[in-house]
């Protein structure tokens, strides 16, 4: 016999079906919000909003000048970008510990970083040079492609591996190419230079030396004093708006180019290890990402600001432009690319054959991709 529902059944079970589904739904929303609870504890895990890295760095220069103000305008974008979680005091040479002694500090923890010039560690390591300015070699466009694309991964090794430090090391700016020498005597053909007394660092110093120029070293800020009283005939520092800032045009006569010493320039900004690793991924990645901003900014700056200066210099202080002849140079070249291959071995050679190859290759390159860069003479700018 078949058995009809009756209608007092059918609305029984329609109640006890709402009220499944009800609780069901509560379930639901309580499990949503249990998920959407354990999501924010995880993003405050790894962003807490209230977390604050407070660093000191210190740079290897004086306050108002360029190579400083790379290191207060990265600071400056990083504690923009994280909204305050990482505050960065930028102190100038000398604040903390000598310019020659940020990098042991910034291992040792005295400081969470620095910003320097690699070629100043070349006592603690052959290679150290070649991420900074390389004689006869890189110039900016052609080094700083080099360290984007493998450069920085051989730095740190052979800070970390190689050197010992407990320490991260980035690209923090860029000049450039330096000036060849401010002088009192002018520099043209290789028997110019020899028997001058020449104001350099690095391996520059020993090449000149062997080629027969009389080279002094001296620190930045006794460069201006010691052209003033003619303790050195001619020297060397950094790039024309460098230069400028610190006045040496106001105590020679002539200033030199290209600049064969260093045809390039790359600074370096190094954080105690430690340091970097405490922060969150999203803070480290903000720092990274300003390291190529300062990189960029203060190359447009150095290269446009360049060319005023020079015109300053002959206009407004009558110093003399002289240019090294094609001989010398290719002289100086050969010099300096024997001295070196003699000089490194080792991780170093490794680096110096990627370093010189990538050159090559590049110049090859480069010159057939661009156009001729001669100027009809009815399109030279007049000055």
């Amino acid at each position: 016999m078949r058995r009809f529902i009756t209608a007092k059944k059918l609305l029984a079970l329609g109640l006890c079906l709402i009220l499944v589904f009800s609780l069901l739904g509560c379930a639901d929303v309580e499990k949503d919000e249990e998920n959407a609870e354990e999501n924010d504890e995880a993003a405050t895990a790894e962003a807490d909003p209230d977390e604050v890295h407070e660093w000191t760095i210190q740079t290897s220069w004086p306050t108002g000048i360029l190579l400083h103000e790379m290191a207060e305008k990265w600071a400056e974008r990083v504690e923009i970008a994280s909204g305050g979680r990482i505050e960065i005091e930028v102190l100038p040479s000398g604040a903390m510990v000598g310019a020659m002694e940020v990098l042991d500090a910034t291992h040792e923890g005295t400081i969470d970083g620095m910003h320097s010039w690699s070629g100043y560690w070349l006592g603690d390591h052959d290679a150290a040079p070649l991420f900074s300015s390389i004689p006869m070699l890189f110039e900016t466009q052609s080094h700083v492609l080099w360290m984007y694309d493998r450069g920085l991964e051989y730095q740190n090794e052979i800070y970390q591996d190689e050197m010992g430090y407990n320490v991260k090391a980035f690209l923090g700016g860029a000049t450039h190419p330096e000036i060849g020498a401010h002088s009192n005597v002018p520099l043209e053909e290789l028997e110019d230079w020899q028997g001058t007394n020449y104001r350099v660092p690095g391996w520059m110093a020993e090449i000149l030396t062997d080629m027969g120029v009389s080279v002094v070293t001296l620190e930045g800020d006794e460069v201006y004093p010691s052209l003033e009283r003619g303790v050195v005939d001619a020297a060397e520092f950094s790039s024309p708006v460098v230069n400028h800032e610190l006045g040496f045009q106001e105590v020679t006569d002539y200033y030199t180019g290209p600049g064969i010493h260093q045809p390039s320039c790359l600074f370096e900004i190094v954080l105690n290890k430690d340091s970097y690793e405490a922060l969150s991924d999203d803070l480290k990645e903000i720092v990274d990402q300003a390291t190529y901003a300062v990189t960029m900014e203060s190359w447009t700056e150095d290269v446009v600001g360049g060319q005023e200066v020079l015109d300053t210099w002959e206009e407004e202080y009558d110093n003399e432009p002289v240019e090294v002849s094609e001989e010398a140079q290719l002289e100086f070249r050969k010099e300096a690319w024997d001295f070196i291959e003699e000089e490194v071995d080792g991780a170093a050679q490794e680096v110096w054959d990627d370093a010189r190859d990538f050159y090559i290759e590049f110049n090859n390159y480069d010159e057939f991709m661009n156009p001729s860069r001669e100027i009809p003479e009815e399109w030279e700018v007049e000055d």
